[in-house]
């Protein structure tokens, strides 16, 4: 009888088979430490590169800790009123037991957070027309700076993050409150694309010039380690296995999970048909509906090219003078390596797989 799948493709879960590649590690060390003078991360990389899973281990790594106060919040709702929200269920901030002052006030959802002078505040009074009310952002900074007089960090998180205006509000808020002193901090992860979208914002200087990491891919020996480990095969086999994924790490989880759940008599080969139908499925139908026309020409030269190489990619597009152009943008989206001079491999496995049968 097989024991339960050590292998995962619930996005942010790496379960048993999870790679350590220190990025989570690094993070969390420079926050909680105070020396660092580190408070803003962003992680990148391409889809299914394993951003979720750093962020989530960052996320629950923190959450554990009795200093830290940890507020994930959706990169496509309401992010700073689901924070004040958020933040007012606190003990140390809500009191139901103590009168407050009505002076000052901030809608929530049709309800008023209330902040006295005592610092606490009441979740349930009904704001009027004529009261004078505090602005988001003041509430907000006033509930930050009652966690760090109590000892708290504030980490704010949101995973996939794009540019909404919710977005750049929440942004700018973190920034200023940041130049103030307080001890907040921020994590996010997205696509390369989507995070320099916020570049054209003036006042948000401080996520440009944040600390970025980007996942690239998994080491080779850490994946046949944990595939002898996991799979019960020998160190040839499990090099095998993980050739096939060129260190794309939802490629990883993929073919585990079918190599653990396949019938005895079947083999590597026979489990390759439905490691590309997931792959194509999950992954890269999304990859190649957010490519523009030339970055996907491109790509097609590439394979056309066989050897990679840029005079000969070159003589096969219809624009030649594009080239460093189209090259750049997908470098930016992790989907080309460049490492090599004059030359450019495609990241993902068995894609060639999917322009030649998908990608008109």
């Amino acid at each position: 009888m097989k024991s339960t799948d050590p292998f995962t493709r619930t996005p942010g879960i790496a379960g048993k088979a999870y790679i350590d590649n220190g990025i989570a590690d690094e993070i969390i060390e420079n926050f909680k430490s105070d020396v660092s003078s580190k408070y803003v991360y962003k992680i990148t990389g391409l889809r299914g590169s394993g951003k979720s899973v750093e962020y989530g281990r960052i996320i629950r790594t923190l959450k554990e800790d009795k200093n830290w106060l940890v507020y994930p919040l959706s990169s496509s709702g309401e992010a700073v009123k689901t924070l004040i929200s958020k933040m007012s269920m606190e003990d140390f901030i809500s009191s139901k037991t103590e009168t407050v002052s009505t002076g000052s006030t901030t809608s929530v959802g049709g309800n008023a957070v209330v902040v006295s002078g005592n610092e606490t505040v009441s979740v349930t009074k009904t704001v009027a027309d004529n009261e004078h009310f505090y602005s988001e952002e003041a509430t907000l900074t006033k509930m930050i700076e009652t966690a760090n007089k109590k000892k708290y960090k504030v980490l704010i998180g949101v995973d996939d993050i794009s540019k909404t205006p919710e977005m750049v509000k929440l942004l700018s808020m973190v920034g200023s409150m940041i130049l103030e002193g307080l001890q907040v901090y921020l994590v996010v992860t997205g696509l390369s694309e989507n995070i320099e979208d916020f570049s054209s914002e003036k006042n948000l200087t401080f996520f440009k010039r944040a600390d970025e990491r980007e996942i690239t891919t998994l080491n080779k020996y850490d994946m046949a380690f944990m595939y002898e480990k996991l799979l019960g095969v020998d160190t040839v086999k499990a090099r095998e296995i993980g050739e096939l994924t060129n260190g794309y790490a939802y490629a990883y989880q993929v073919i585990g999970s079918l190599y653990f759940k396949k019938k005895d008599k079947e083999t590597l080969e026979d489990i390759i048909p439905d490691y590309e139908r997931i792959l194509f499925k999950d992954s890269y139908d999304m990859i190649w509906k957010s490519l523009t026309p030339g970055e996907k020409e491109l790509i097609r030269c590439i394979y056309k090219s066989k050897d990679g190489r840029k005079e000969t990619i070159e003589s096969l597009m219809s624009t030649p003078a594009s080239y460093a152009v189209f090259r750049n943008r997908l470098i930016n989206k992790h989907i080309v390596d460049g490492d090599t001079r004059g030359q450019l491999k495609i990241r993902l496995p068995r894609f060639e797989k999917y322009i030649e049968i998908w990608g008109d």
